[in-house]
């Protein structure tokens, strides 16, 4: 069972974060604001729903696995360089939900119309920061398997 969970895992894993290289991609290979709006506004709610799901299995395969390694254990002893890693994953995806959250509400909010200048810099800050926790989760979760 753990292998298929890790399976479904490392799956959502590659959706999740190729979806978010593929959207940083687009707007930085499209510099033209006019075709940004367009792409974004035709790709930006199915890529919403789609990429929720994948980040709710990745908590629940993720929960799954962290309790069928035993790593609450582990977290028990922060001196172990492997709680160290645990403790920084976790608060790196606590950051990511939290960041996808605020995004989804500014892009719901604002679907179909001109975003204010707040509303843009805060959703250009939680993609950004989706993007780059992406790249530090992942960091982290091969030096964890790398220790188990």
């Amino acid at each position: 069972m753990t292998d298929i969970i890790l399976y479904i895992h490392i799956l959502a894993a590659s959706a999740w974060i190729g979806g978010s290289i593929l959207l940083f991609g687009i707007g930085i290979y499209f510099r033209d604001k006019e075709t940004q709006n367009v792409i974004y506004h035709h790709i930006g709610p199915f890529y919403g729903y789609f990429e929720s799901i994948f980040l709710i299995l990745l908590v629940l395969s993720g929960g799954y696995l962290f309790y069928a390694n035993s790593l609450f254990q582990i977290l028990l002893d922060p001196s172990q360089e492997i709680a160290q890693f645990l403790y920084i994953k976790i608060a790196m995806v606590v950051v990511i939900i939290v960041s996808t959250v605020i995004h989804m509400i500014i892009s719901l909010k604002s679907h179909g119309r001109e975003r204010t200048l707040k509303e843009k810099l805060i959703s250009r800050a939680t993609s950004m920061s989706i993007f780059l926790l992406n790249l530090g989760i992942l960091w982290y979760a091969m030096l964890i398997r790398n220790i188990l």
